[in-house]
């Protein structure tokens, strides 16, 4: 099994998350079809060298929040799976199981994924950043939901507070248009999504404020 690179939400501009998974499909179809793209391939192996097969048990070390963790995972597990199970970080919640709510997002290398379908091997040497680690002060994230009542029954809620603080940290400035596009990839079934962006819109005044 090979190292798999973790989803990333929509910018401010261009494709948002959504956008970009339907559009994959079709960049991919359309590689495969063209002869250029079947030599950029055949060199990009050459140069990396064949793809390291992995399998049984893997010891694998990763930094979430600040901390080296080490444990033995099978090399199929999530990172989702590996932070609640292995680690006991539950902050990112188990819902859809399939990239489509966003509940399980994490930040990795300072970009929000689905954690349900990252790898945790391709996590190693990576920055993990999740709910348990982020300020909980005047002007942070968390605080500017339970002001704004962003919440509700709260399986949401995590992964919409950490898409936020990831979008945020990247883009501090941004305006209500842009926060919208920047967390579409995640869900909130209760519908307080009046409530999110009013936390969030109230973060990013703070920072201009600053």
């Amino acid at each position: 099994m090979t190292d798999q690179k973790p989803r990333k939400p929509g910018e401010p501009s261009g494709h948002s998350r959504r956008d970009f998974l339907r559009g994959s499909g079709v960049a991919a179809a359309t590689a495969v079809l063209t002869g250029p793209a079947v030599g950029m391939l055949d060199e990009a192996k050459a140069a990396e060298g064949e793809p390291k097969v992995l399998s049984g048990t893997v010891d694998i070390k990763l930094k979430v929040n600040g901390q080296e963790r080490a444990c033995q995972v099978e090399p199929r597990s999530t990172l989702l799976d590996t932070l609640r199970n292995r680690l006991d970080v539950t902050g990112p919640k188990r819902v859809c199981d399939r990239a489509t709510c966003g509940a399980c997002t994490a930040i990795v290398d300072g970009d929000a994924v689905y954690s349900c379908t990252t790898l945790a091997v391709s996590c190693q040497g990576k920055t993990i950043e999740t709910l348990e680690s982020f300020d909980t002060g005047e002007h942070s994230v968390p605080h500017a939901f339970h002001q704004n009542d962003g919440l509700m029954c709260g399986y949401c809620t995590p992964g919409f507070v950490t898409a936020v603080k990831s979008f945020l940290d990247k883009h501090p400035n941004a305006t209500e248009e842009e926060i919208r596009k920047g967390i579409d990839g995640n869900i909130c079934r209760c519908g307080t999504y009046v409530g999110v962006l009013a936390a969030a819109m109230q973060v990013a005044k703070a920072t201009k404020g600053a």
